[in-house]
């Protein structure tokens, strides 16, 4: 750190935040969507979350989230599930959110009150297992090859 001091900006410290873990796949597609975008928006729609309530119940009221993809973060793959479930949970090790600029400057964004796990809706399934079969066929091409090299005597063999 040398001589500066760094400092931490607390003023988002006790915003409330929510924490989603979600399938690479969905990642990559909303970063493609936001440099896709280029300077005229820097944050696109990438998503919309769908809340559902029972007002009728009368149990305590369970909340189901469900996670629809916007068309131009789906256009970059043909295959992923355009809705996915969320799965919340409450009962989690105590978290905060940082971030850094590209100047180093480190800021606390909140506290995570919410913390979801995503996986695909029971009406994509079939989208999501021709996805994870694709993935599986390209993992399992082989990249190396054999080269067969003579030096005045015996062949010899070597793996590039």
């Amino acid at each position: 750190m040398g001589d500066e001091a760094k400092y931490l900006e607390t003023a988002r410290a006790d915003r409330s935040v929510w924490l989603m873990k979600c399938p690479p796949v969905v990642s990559q597609a909303w970063q493609g969507a936001s440099s896709s975008s280029g300077d005229a928006n820097p944050n696109p729609v990438v998503a919309k979350v769908v809340l559902s309530l029972d007002p009728l119940s009368s149990a305590e009221p369970s909340l189901q989230f469900k996670m629809e993809m916007s068309q131009t973060s789906v256009a970059s793959t043909c295959n992923l599930p355009k809705s996915y479930s969320l799965n919340m949970f409450k009962d989690f090790v105590p978290m905060c959110v940082f971030s850094e600029t590209n100047q180093g400057k480190l800021s606390c964004e909140g506290k995570v009150e919410h913390k979801f796990d995503m996986e695909p809706h029971k009406d994509n399934l079939l989208n999501y297992a021709k996805l994870c079969r694709e993935r599986t066929q390209k993992s399992m091409v082989k990249t190396r090859k054999v080269q067969v090299e003579c030096f005045n005597g015996p062949f010899t063999l070597s793996r590039l």
